[in-house]
């Protein structure tokens, strides 16, 4: 029995002995890590800009031929997206002016096809026009379209201002294409319109066209 009491004494004395020497040791403070996620997704917005007043009434007989009326919306888009967005334009009616089923501006007719004019061309006699052309906050955003090279349009790198004029589409045209993510403020996106007439008959009232701008996350 006396052997047993102290078997049991001498290992109570080396488990105390065994835990005095690793105690700091266990009392240690211990880390971890977690890493929360959470995601935010990409977003568009455009603003909704006063409709569109030209700078003067046309005379409806004599025209104002060399004397081209102007007018400009600005649409604001903001997004988050980090491969931009590209806007369109388009007109809901051709011609896109109209006053009704017999007095209209024609839309504008460039030189050619594939480019718009570098330079507004006044349209031939008895003949009224609309068209418009694309100022970006960001010259490098400009579609490829509207962009010049100081002489002509669709080539180069630069977007000179008043220039580029094309004639408003009932497909949605191509204007804007910025590949990166815009500041909170967004990018002022400016679309800028044209009006003449070369002593055509135009009965007297308000012509209006209605232009839609899409933004579009890329």
């Amino acid at each position: 029995m006396k052997k047993i009491l102290s078997l049991v004494l001498i290992a109570n004395l080396i488990a105390c002995s065994v835990f005095l020497v690793f105690e700091p040791e266990l009392a240690s403070a211990v880390e971890d890590t977690v890493i929360v996620t959470q995601a935010v997704s990409a977003e568009i917005s455009i603003s909704s800009p006063a409709d569109v007043t030209m700078s003067s009434a046309i005379p409806g007989v004599t025209g104002n031929l060399g004397s081209p009326r102007t007018g400009s919306a600005t649409w604001t888009v903001i997004t988050n997206n980090d491969t931009g967005f590209n806007m369109t334009i388009k007109s809901t009616s051709t011609p896109s002016m109209i006053l009704d089923g017999t007095y209209n501006f024609s839309d504008y007719s460039p030189a050619t096809t594939t480019a718009p004019d570098y330079t507004w061309s006044s349209p031939a006699a008895s003949v009224a026009e609309f068209g418009y052309t694309v100022e970006p906050a960001t010259v490098a955003d400009t579609a490829t379209f509207f962009k010049d090279n100081g002489t002509a349009c669709n080539i180069g790198t630069a977007n000179a201002a008043n220039s580029c004029w094309q004639n408003a589409s009932t497909t949605d045209v191509q204007i804007i294409n910025r590949t990166t993510n815009t500041a909170a403020g967004g990018e002022a996106e400016v679309v800028k319109f044209q009006t003449e007439s070369n002593a055509k008959y135009l009965q007297e009232g308000n012509y209006t066209a209605t232009i839609i701008a899409t933004a579009l996350m890329n």
